[in-house]
């Protein structure tokens, strides 16, 4: 095979692969809510927690873990630092991406910022 055919090979091959989507970040809000699913609850396969932010709570919540969201899920660590920021009614920031499972879409949570402000 020819050095030009090879690369034209994998120049379509990288093509072809699906781009990384990139995260989105949340409006800084305080946490209206939090959810926390344990293994034994029937939604657990699903999802393994979720937050409302005070300024989207009525239309808007992000995920994590489970079916909708895939590999992305919190630590223990993470979940306790987003309950103590709604607890001391910090702000935070949430970085997420969009996933879509059975034609629905889920705000997915990718990480976080905590702010006084």
């Amino acid at each position: 095979m020819g050095a030009m055919r090879r690369t034209a090979l994998a120049v379509l091959a990288a093509l072809a692969l699906p781009a990384a989507a990139a995260a989105d970040t949340s409006n800084t809000s305080a946490i209206a809510q939090l959810m926390i699913l344990e293994p034994g609850d029937k939604n657990y396969k699903s999802f393994h927690g979720a937050v409302w932010l005070e300024i989207d709570k009525a239309s808007t919540n992000y995920r994590w873990g489970g079916a909708q969201c895939g590999n992305r899920d919190l630590s223990a660590s993470s979940v306790q630092l987003l309950f103590a920021s709604f607890r001391s009614e910090y702000n935070v920031t949430l970085e997420y991406a969009v996933t879509t499972l059975k034609d629905k879409q889920y705000r997915c949570i990718t990480g976080f910022s905590i702010s006084k402000t």
